[in-house]
């Protein structure tokens, strides 16, 4: 394994802990306000929670005087620090904003609850794409379907002028039913992305999951569209052959092989797999961001390697049934069963002996 030239300690991923204090200094345990059912946040009223993760819980909500049904998602108590602002939070609405796909979630409020801010947004009825993997894998056409959709909600950002950069099965959520154009997915957390010409505030650390980082986030280098290409790669090895490119028990081995190692070949996972496929998801991985390709090139060849499977699978549905044999004039040749011609012969022997019987009678 080549070494790393690179140092990796400033990198340290979110999210950001609380300052240290001083040696000496009392600690002071602030306990999380966790609001229940029932509480009012502005002008909304907290039904249940939903979900929650590094930076945030989301609550089912609902407006207390026009009933409109949202979700919220307040930040945690105490995460807020000289990285990570109410401004660099509050980020994710307008970022949404800008991008204006119907694969983004609509952010229409924004407010404070015990000095935490909040965003209120489309409430969506589904689970994450993490969440339905546990129950069963995707067959591939409708893994393609995803990507597919991916693809089309990563143009629109990149159009924006802005770079997700946390793509991952988590952040994937899966409609109940269709929405807006009969998609059936919202890329969802767009609270560390990128915009085009504007600060990074969170330059120096690694803000995304470990297991989708491209080499360039590791570098802590401004982030470009590719980067996004590259967590979408990772992504097509997991819904397509079954696991990610890189795993490791260790976060720094992990960093070492998005930096130096070589993804397993996917023919060795789906031996089936269309050359061109092949060839596109190793692009998405390359190291350097200007190999990878294209998301409209990216796309054209899921569309061909989806109609490919779809083909696949109805030749299965239509192939002919067995042909018994047939002899020389065409008739079909059947098995008999076992004792089938001792029985025809007593059979026949019966008959003949009764006939007999009653021409002896008649003659008689």
């Amino acid at each position: 394994m080549p070494t790393l030239d690179i140092p990796l300690i400033p990198c340290a991923p979110p999210p950001i802990p609380p300052p240290i204090p001083q040696v000496g200094a009392p600690v002071r345990r602030r306990r999380a306000a966790t609001p229940a059912p029932g509480t009012r946040i502005g002008a909304w009223k907290i039904e249940r929670e939903l979900g929650r993760g590094g930076m945030a819980t989301v609550y089912a909500v609902v407006h207390s005087r026009f009933g409109k049904r949202a979700a919220l998602k307040l930040v945690h108590d105490g995460i807020l620090g000289p990285q990570f602002t109410r401004e660099t939070f509050l980020r994710e609405a307008r970022i949404a904003n800008l991008v204006d796909h119907p694969g983004v979630s609509e952010v229409f409020a924004t407010g404070s609850f015990a000095g935490r801010p909040y965003l209120a947004m489309e409430r969506l009825r589904g689970r994450s794409l993490g969440a339905a993997l546990d129950d069963a894998e995707l067959p591939r056409d409708a893994a393609i379907d995803v990507l597919l959709e991916l693809c089309e909600v990563l143009e629109a950002a990149h159009a924006a002028g802005v770079v997700h950069g946390d793509l991952k099965l988590d952040n994937v959520f899966v409609l109940d039913e269709p929405g807006a154009g009969g998609r059936r997915i919202k890329l969802l957390d767009w609270g560390i992305a990128r915009i085009a010409g504007e600060d990074d505030p969170l330059r120096g650390i690694i803000a995304g999951t470990l297991t989708y980082v491209a080499p360039e986030q590791i570098r802590c280098e401004p982030l470009t569209p590719a980067a996004d290409v590259y967590a979408l790669g990772v992504l097509a090895y997991r819904l397509l052959l079954g696991e990610p490119p890189f795993a490791a028990a260790v976060d720094l081995d992990l960093l070492r092989k998005h930096l130096c190692g070589v993804p397993p070949a996917p023919r060795t996972l789906w031996p089936a797999i269309p050359s061109p496929l092949e060839a596109t998801l190793l692009a998405m991985l390359a190291k350097q961001p200007a190999a990878r390709p294209a998301l409209r090139d990216i796309a054209a060849v899921l569309r061909v390697a989806r109609d490919q499977i779809l083909r696949s699978s109805s030749r299965r549905w239509l192939a002919p049934r067995p042909v018994a044999a047939r002899d020389v004039i065409g008739r079909p040749i059947l098995a008999a069963r076992p004792g089938r011609t001792q029985q025809v012969a007593g059979a026949a022997l019966g008959v003949a002996l009764a006939v007999a019987s009653l021409l002896t009678l008649f003659s008689a």
